[in-house]
């Protein structure tokens, strides 16, 4: 984590990160796509505010892109949002924005590069 994030706002960020994982393992009221794509959310970023969660995720042997799966999210983000708002207890709901998570394509880049030295 970063050092200039409070604790609060890391805090913040794990139940946030927990609750989304939750709602998407039960898949209510979500973007049929989600059902049988199983992802991972890598990280979550709040801001200082605690109004905006950067949400990072990664997919696991699923058919649809990257692309589909950032459109699945986006479309159910306010399913999401309500969901994670019911478990915390905050005093404003933070907006939800995801994005795919490109650091383990980064590294087998660079693992690729290293070994051809």
């Amino acid at each position: 984590m970063d050092r200039s994030e409070s604790y609060r706002q890391q805090r913040v960020a794990s139940l946030i990160n927990m609750a989304i994982v939750e709602c998407l393992g039960r898949g209510k009221k979500l973007d049929i796509r989600l059902i049988d794509s199983p992802l991972t959310i890598t990280k979550v970023v709040v801001t200082g505010d605690l109004k905006l969660a950067k949400c990072y995720f990664m997919p696991f042997n699923t058919k649809l892109s990257e692309v589909e799966l950032l459109e699945a999210l986006n479309n159910s983000k306010y399913a999401i949002r309500d969901f994670v708002t019911h478990k915390i207890d905050l005093k404003y709901s933070p907006d939800i924005r995801f994005f795919y998570d490109h650091g383990f394509d980064n590294e087998r880049i660079v693992n690729q590069l290293l070994d051809k030295l």
